[in-house]
């Protein structure tokens, strides 16, 4: 033990030692950070921190970044594909590994942008996941929005939890299976092109109106379609109203077409009751 209640750590040959310093938080809890022996001896008061870890280096680097890559996105599994923040430009050809070499690639300008493109690949993917992206801010949606522009040959894709309000400006035309569950989709109106779409799964949007589930003819061979979560689950006569709108659906939220789900129905008879689902 040291003097002033911290603890030394065990450390390598020729390097800085290590020891633990407990700060005490507003409850009388202490939390125990690390820093360097000499980080104490200049700055007794000031707040330990612990210092970057190795992967820090890669937190805006995307797969067609790096030095020496050859795998293009529709040979992965679960890409990131968020645009970094303008400091990433800054620093591009700077950042380097432990053994002192640039992680990144040294193209510019046109070749650097073919490079990414055909890295990308999206043109001729098939499959696509692009879900938990992140998209904090305008500039990464609008990047975003400019990558699922080129799924042209994409049959499955799965945009899970991206911070979707509206995709209306998009089109998939070779989609077959679309996920958008986990966004902020309000309407019917607000979801993309899809001619050739057969399931569609809405979990936990924010679609709470018939009004225009009208919309939903642009999907003439649509068989499954997965809305559990949404507002639009309350409404009286749920299910017969979506078959209703959507004759061709087979399955509802899990369940498959039911006799009962073709039984006729008035809005006025469910005046006074309430709806659990």
């Amino acid at each position: 033990m040291m003097s002033g209640g911290t603890s030394s750590l065990p450390t390598t040959e020729g390097s800085s030692p290590c020891i633990l310093v407990p700060a005490q938080t507003s409850g009388g809890i202490p939390v125990i950070t690390i820093a360097t022996v000499g980080d104490t001896e200049k700055h007794p008061d000031k707040p330990k921190h612990l210092p970057p870890l190795p992967s820090h280096r890669y937190r805006y680097t995307l797969w067609h970044d790096l030095r020496g890559n050859d795998i293009t996105g529709d040979q992965l599994r679960h890409p990131r594909v968020r645009r970094g923040p303008p400091v990433k430009d800054q620093v591009f050809y700077e950042v380097r590994d432990e053994q002192g070499q640039s992680i990144h690639h040294g193209l510019k300008g046109a070749q650097k942008k073919q490079a990414q493109k055909q890295a990308e690949n999206w043109e001729k993917a098939r499959k696509v996941n692009l879900s938990y992206q992140d998209l904090a801010h305008e500039y990464q949606l609008d990047s975003f929005h400019a990558v699922l522009k080129r799924l042209s040959s994409a049959r499955e894709i799965q945009l899970m939890d991206d911070n979707f309000h509206d995709l209306s400006a998009l089109k998939f035309p070779g989609c077959i299976t679309l996920n958008l569950s986990q966004n902020y989709l309000s309407s019917f109106q607000k979801l993309p092109k899809c001619t050739k779409l057969q399931a569609l799964n809405l979990c936990d949007n924010s679609i709470g109106s018939f009004s225009d589930i009208s919309r939903m003819r642009k999907y003439p061979e649509l068989q499954t379609l997965d809305m559990k979560r949404n507002p639009i689950c309350f409404e009286p006569a749920y299910r017969q109203r979506v078959f209703e709108a959507i004759p061709q659906l087979q399955v509802l939220d899990g369940i498959p077409k039911l006799p009962s789900d073709s039984d006729q129905y008035t809005l006025e008879e469910d005046e006074g009751r309430c709806n659990i689902s």
